[in-house]
């Protein structure tokens, strides 16, 4: 990242951090006791300058209390000066947000519930006159309307066409845009829509293949699963398993899922999907009706593989990757995409405002847990867990393998766990992305935890197999310094002492080098601990 990239970011996200303080949803609520007994005041933090706490009571507003007299009590209380926040508006004002109906109707309702929830205020569904529009009134303990939210399930294109026109404040996307997109943009002096704070990483959303507990099949490729679902394998004696008619299941074509599919799987290859797929609209059968049928094939989210069978996606070069949440978190599942909200930099209206902090937040991931997307809390798996990938590694050719370097690196991760948080980089590049500067904020956030302190962390850099072993070799070393500048700037100098920088070129690969799509999994830093 760039002195001026990173400069960027930490400005935007201090930005929204700010912004995310001036809502309740943020603000530590903290009990001030009189030394002594007697007396106790509750409210919520809004400074402390040492000698002073500055609080707003829902009862008495805002009030100055002398610390020298007042204890506080709560997990709230601040351990050294906080700065002046501003209090909440008295209307939020009305937040319009954009895009599909996928992410509209499955996380949206959700987001603005535990928003409400977290402040004490309560959400009132409304008409529209427009039944794509979800419309919610959010009220006050005592009644009192605060703010709306409009949820428009118009689409995507008429979602960066509101923000354009400035009467959306944020449309969220399954897909990045385009640079067809961004140049429109541009075009209309609203800069880079991509840069970070513009465009924000929220949740990851995993598509699992699904057949019968008792079909024998354990991994597919992504071909083989294309051909299905084109009409160009019908039986299973096709793909070297026992005889049968392939039964073939999907969900609806307008759901955001489906377009998913067809962007990962069908598009790429110039396939159109077959006319006899048994198509079904709720979420919950999207797997069931597969798990009562022995020859069937169907597609579901990973969240809800429920009584079916996940099968592992085996790539082109024979590397596996099993169905997991990790996998996704890691973007090393090929049937993988994030979700993204747009902005044209911080909302004006404290509502957008809000409900955009809290969907960035901590607080935000049992809500898609609960909507069965992937959220972005940081998992860990052991190195017994990923043999199959370093038997896999052990197979490379020649020109792309160094036998010392890689009895190095897996005498260094032996023992050691591998954490979610993977960073990507463009091609020959060493600039974090967009998702890359809030994952620098979590995992600072997580190094300076009781758990993690005192642990030894290595950030190993790793390249594709474009270009000499050399070369890329240099480059994962950028990379890994990279993320360790970002990681030093969100938890402070101190994490130097803890975190130390590896690289190893494009050993261990995570995907094949033999696609753009693929070669980008390959360009990254991994995060393990030693334990």
């Amino acid at each position: 990242m760039t002195g001026k990239s990173m400069q960027r970011s930490s400005i935007v996200a201090a930005a929204i951090a700010v912004a995310a303080m001036t809502g309740i949803a943020q603000a530590a609520e903290i009990t001030l006791q009189m030394k002594g007994g007697g007396f106790t005041v509750q409210g919520e933090l809004r400074s402390f300058d040492g000698s002073k706490y500055v609080i707003e009571s829902k009862v008495l507003g805002n009030m100055s209390l002398d610390a020298s007299r007042f204890e506080c009590a709560g997990a709230g209380c601040p351990t050294g000066p906080v700065a002046a926040q501003a209090a909440r508006p008295t209307n939020l004002g009305t937040a319009t947000w954009m895009g599909g109906s996928a992410q509209g109707t499955a996380v949206m309702p959700k987001l603005v519930q535990a928003y409400a929830k977290s402040i004490g205020a309560t959400v009132i569904r409304s008409v529209s006159n427009d039944p794509k529009n979800l419309e919610f009134k959010i009220a006050d303990p005592s009644g009192r309307e605060i703010g709306n939210f409009v949820v428009a399930r118009q689409g995507v294109p008429a979602g960066l066409a509101g923000l354009l026109a400035k009467t959306v404040d944020v449309f969220w996307s399954a897909r990045p845009i385009t640079p067809e997109e961004q140049a429109r943009a541009q075009s209309l002096g609203f800069g880079n829509l991509r840069a970070p704070g513009n465009e924000n990483v929220y949740a990851l959303n995993a598509i699992a293949m699904v057949v019968a507990a008792d079909n024998p099949i354990v991994s597919i490729s992504i071909d083989n699963i294309a051909k299905i679902y084109a009409g160009q394998v019908n039986d299973w004696s096709e793909l070297g398993l026992p005889e049968g008619k392939i039964n073939v299941y999907a969900m609806v074509e307008s759901s955001g899922v489906w377009g998913s599919f067809e962007d990962l799987v069908l598009k790429p290859r110039g396939l159109k999907a077959r006319p006899d797929i048994t198509r079904i609209d709720a979420s919950t059968d999207w797997s069931d009706k597969v798990a009562q049928d022995k020859n069937g094939i169907g597609i579901t989210n990973i969240g809800i593989v429920r009584n079916s069978k996940a099968i592992n996606i085996e790539s082109s070069c024979g590397l596996i990757v099993r169905p997991s949440n990790f996998a996704a978190k890691t973007e090393e599942y090929p049937l993988m995409h994030r979700l993204h909200l747009y902005t044209s930099g911080i909302p004006k209206v404290p509502l957008a405002r809000e409900l955009l902090a809290f969907a960035m937040s901590p607080a935000m991931q049992p809500v898609l847990r609960e909507a069965n997307f992937v959220d972005q809390s940081v998992e860990s798996l052991d190195f017994q867990s990923q043999t199959a990938r370093i038997a896999y590694a052990l197979n490379a050719q020649s020109e792309d393998f160094d036998i010392n370097m890689m009895r190095t690196l897996i005498g260094e991760i032996k023992g050691a766990s591998r954490l979610s948080t993977t960073f990507r980089f463009g091609t020959a590049d060493a600039t974090l992305d967009s998702r890359a500067n809030a994952d620098v904020q979590r995992l600072g956030e997580i190094l300076k935890s009781a758990d993690y302190r005192g642990k030894q962390v290595l950030l190993i850099g790793f390249a594709d197999a474009v270009g000499s072993f050399t070369s890329n070799l240099k480059l994962s070393e950028r990379r890994a310094a990279a993320v360790l500048r970002a990681l030093t700037v969100a938890a402070g100098g101190g994490v130097r002492t803890q975190v130390q920088t590896r690289a190893y070129g494009e050993l261990a690969p995570v995907a094949c080098n033999d696609s753009p799509a693929a070669r980008n999994f390959n360009r990254r830093v991994e995060v393990w601990v030693k334990n």
